[in-house]
């Protein structure tokens, strides 16, 4: 019986081994090349929602500065008003005083025993006498009631930042809550992160800017510095204000307070307060914030800041990220 086997029909069997495995690498090469957007994509995810956690916090610092400005306000009111009350009584009392004292001496009242005078000339001392007191008394009268304006002027200052107070506190509160839910589920997508990602979260968005030739900080920003060095290793922490942790305006405030400087507490109040500076001219000393004011950090020169980083590692040094896209300085 005559072979069927057919070499030419195994020709294509080859090729066709050739074409699915072709095929198949380049489906890992696709999907390699899919893998890598998609690694960006979820550091970028983990980098937005550290950084919205940081932005809402900022907002809790504000609100803490706030209310305490709003308690040394209240204590300053209480003062006033007890000062004012003080002053009312006693005007208030020397008024009735004069006022029982002259029932006392004219139950008729003094112009009634006035006409009651058969001497002109003590009528008409009197009648000076009256006017004298009547005037005496209105100024007085007028003196009390402005007492009694300013007295309910500051009771009613009083009781609106008494309000302002308590609605700063129940909304510390709950953005205090809200940070603590966007920290934790950024740490959830942090801990999701494979080792490579986790290398691309620490170095992610870094640029290089060129040092400034010459240009070095001043006595108290050198010394700002030098504090921000020596807290490195320090925790960070949500509100943190040192000095066992800081969290990034914490840190930028306790280093130029340690300076001499006193700052505001939070990033865009820092910003607000600073001389504002280009970033092309940033030099040691200098602070530099992101664009949403969701962070800030000290500029060393040289392309790197030392920082309290909003991702919850400890206070560092590491190079400028993209993000710092404004600057601002002191003295």
């Amino acid at each position: 019986m005559a072979s069927t086997h057919h070499p030419a029909r195994s020709i294509p069997r080859r090729l066709a081994v050739v074409v699915t495995a072709t095929v198949l690498g380049a489906g890992l090469v696709v999907g390699s090349a899919q893998a890598e957007p998609d690694r960006a994509d979820a550091v970028a995810q983990v980098e937005q929602a550290f950084n919205a956690a940081a932005a809402v916090n900022e907002e809790v610092n504000q609100l803490t500065s706030d209310i305490a400005s709003a308690q040394a306000s209240i204590a300053a009111l209480d003062a006033e008003i007890a000062e004012i009350q003080a002053d009312y009584d006693e005007q208030r009392d020397a008024l009735g005083s004069v006022i029982a004292q002259q029932q006392i001496d004219s139950p008729l009242g003094t112009t009634a025993s006035l006409f009651g005078s058969d001497d002109p000339t003590s009528f008409l001392e009197g009648l000076s006498a009256v006017q004298a007191f009547n005037s005496s008394q209105a100024e007085a009268l007028d003196a009390a009631s402005s007492t009694a304006d300013d007295l309910a002027s500051r009771q009613t200052q009083l009781e609106q930042l008494s309000a302002q107070l308590e609605a700063d506190k129940a909304d510390a509160d709950t953005k205090q809550a809200e940070v603590q839910d966007a920290y934790d589920a950024a740490q959830a997508q942090l801990s999701q992160l494979d080792e490579a990602q986790r290398v691309q979260f620490d170095t992610a968005n870094t640029t290089s800017l060129p040092a400034n030739p010459g240009a070095a900080p001043s006595a108290f920003s050198g010394s700002a510095i030098d504090f921000a060095l020596s807290r490195i290793g320090v925790p960070y922490r949500y509100g943190g204000n040192g000095p066992d942790s800081y969290d990034c305006s914490g840190l930028t405030k306790a280093s130029f307070a340690a300076a001499g400087v006193s700052i505001p507490r939070t990033a865009s109040a820092q910003y607000s307060a600073s001389t504002k500076v280009s970033m092309s001219d940033i030099r040691p000393g200098d602070l530099v914030f992101y664009g949403s004011m969701s962070h800030v950090a000290i500029y060393l020169g040289n392309g790197q800041v030392v920082e309290a980083p909003s991702s919850g590692s400890s206070v560092r040094v590491t190079s400028m990220r993209s993000d710092f896209t404004k600057a601002g300085r002191f003295g």
